[in-house]
């Protein structure tokens, strides 16, 4: 059936703040004019939604908000905000603005799925149209699985199976739109939960939500650390991707290298909030010509090491806090808030460790063979659960989303899929001597000079015999427990912690 301009749609922004290769909002303006919505949302009464926001995730959130909502003015898009559970906001929402249609991108973590899956009845009860797309990954969970089985838990059979596969075409930034009537969109006041973007709390620095582990050391601290590294927002992340072809050159050897600001392309905070699709990221590094194919092939390869994390998640409900290998529900992880106050504040004594834990805390980013240390250091030197890490992560990371970062503390702690050995336990002083030899990289983050450095906390060799032990333990207690799971040995260790 034919469209008009008269047609109206409301498309729901989440994890995709942007205006070009976006899906819903094309097929949107293919139909006519578009309103759009951001939600801070609040998980309802039985879990359902999105995990809520960490501290710099939230900062980053209201600055790429902010961005969105000029992007869409400009072709005639009012961007409207909310807060609270949106299984309520979005059905008033639209019964308000009077649309035909409401449109969205598809998440895939279980908690999410199930509340879009239940909004999209209410929608479609009340005599809505609704459509969901991708907008997130290159390949939907659903649409690929091994012979004979119901996912993959390896990566690289995942990688064999999806790595040839077509994504289509980058879509172009939809024609600008005849303007809204701003009465409608005052119309939407009288629900309330709509709201400015101020009015959001994304930047109110108290302890709701996830935020509140790093607010107990600074509730604002982004304001001089982290925003002094970063500038969100579809227009930086169009630059960083123009210049991606500097973060391809030479990938494949000094990836590993975290002094060498040019070893990675930085672009995972623009992956975790949607500023740049995977698709726009793939089909970049496939035109770049003045890269070598080693280098293309392997940076492409970690795009799809997080299609692989959003793989599992999709599988495994709870992976934030539940083991993918359930045996690990027997580890005997110590409690000790003093050795875990020492590792937050990158006071260990082990300078790659502590250099990693103040560039995190800096700049909410870390470069990933440290994070690969600083997670195995907590999980096996200090035997904390690695759900204390992967929360402190969460928090402090601009980049932390709902695959990546469980998925990578449970790679890191033995309790995932692909995960590496147990007995795999990185030595931070061997580390810094192989990746970063001339001290470049911890010289340039230590919190101290090195005369004043702390005494180390623990000893590594005492350490990591006490992790084995602890290990040895584990196994001997879920011997004979058919429900502990078969998953293979990872394949490398370059996935972990990822950037």
């Amino acid at each position: 059936m034919g469209t008009t301009e008269e047609d109206l749609t409301l498309v729901w922004f989440r994890d995709d703040l942007r205006v070009s290769d976006h899906a819903a909002l094309t097929a949107a303006r293919a139909d006519g004019r578009v309103i759009a919505v951001w939600i801070r949302e609040t998980r309802d009464g039985q879990g359902l939604g999105p995990r809520p926001l960490g501290g710099a995730s939230r900062w980053w959130a209201h600055e790429s908000l902010a961005v969105l909502h000029q992007e869409l003015s400009d072709l005639g898009i009012p961007l409207l905000f909310a807060a609270g559970e949106a299984a309520a906001i979005v059905p008033r929402l639209a019964n308000s603005l009077g649309v035909g249609a409401v449109r969205w991108s598809r998440r895939y973590a279980p908690a999410s799925r199930a509340l879009d899956s239940q909004i999209k009845s209410v929608l479609r009860e009340r005599g809505f149209a609704v459509h969901s797309h991708i907008g997130s990954l290159l390949v939907e969970p659903w649409t690929v699985a091994p012979q004979g089985g119901d996912h993959y838990k390896v990566f690289t059979p995942f990688w064999k199976a999806v790595s040839g596969r077509e994504v289509g075409d980058v879509l172009p930034t939809p024609e600008p739109q005849s303007p809204i009537d701003p009465s409608l969109v005052e119309s939407t006041r009288d629900c309330a939960a709509v709201t400015d973007l101020d009015g959001l709390g994304l930047l109110d620095g108290t302890g709701t939500g996830s935020g509140h582990f790093a607010a107990v050391r600074g509730p604002r601290w982004w304001q001089d650390t982290i925003a002094c590294h970063w500038l969100p927002g579809t227009r930086a992340a169009a630059d960083q991707l123009d210049d991606l072809a500097v973060g391809i050159d030479g990938y494949s050897s000094t990836r590993d290298v975290p002094s060498d600001a040019n070893s990675t392309s930085r672009l995972s905070p623009r992956l975790r909030f949607g500023e740049l699709s995977p698709r726009q990221l793939l089909h970049a590094a496939q035109t770049t010509r003045s890269v070598t194919s080693d280098d293309r092939a392997a940076w492409v390869r970690q795009l799809y090491w997080r299609e692989f994390s959003w793989h599992l998640t999709y599988h495994y409900p709870d992976i934030d806090y539940t083991p993918i290998r359930s045996e690990f529900r027997n580890f005997p992880y110590e409690d000790d808030d003093e050795a875990l106050a020492h590792w937050r504040s990158g006071a260990t004594g082990y300078p790659l460790v502590d250099a990693g834990m103040a560039q995190l805390w800096e700049t909410g980013w870390m470069h990933n063979r440290v994070r690969m240390v600083t997670a195995s250091f907590l999980t096996k030197n200090l035997l904390q659960h690695w759900w204390c890490g992967e929360q402190w992560f969460w928090d402090t990371l601009v980049d932390a989303d709902e695959a990546n970062n469980p998925v990578s503390w449970q790679w890191v702690a033995g309790s995932g899929a692909d995960a590496a050995p147990y007995f795999r336990v990185f030595n931070p002083e061997r580390q810094r001597e192989r990746f970063d030899p001339d001290g470049t990289y911890v010289d340039g983050w230590l919190p101290y000079p090195p005369a004043a450095a702390p005494a180390p906390i623990v000893d590594l060799a005492d350490s990591r015999q006490a992790a084995l032990s602890a290990y040895d333990r584990m196994k001997n207690f879920s011997a004979g427990d058919a429900s502990a799971g078969d998953v293979s040995a990872g394949d490398d260790d370059t996935k972990a912690v990822r950037s």
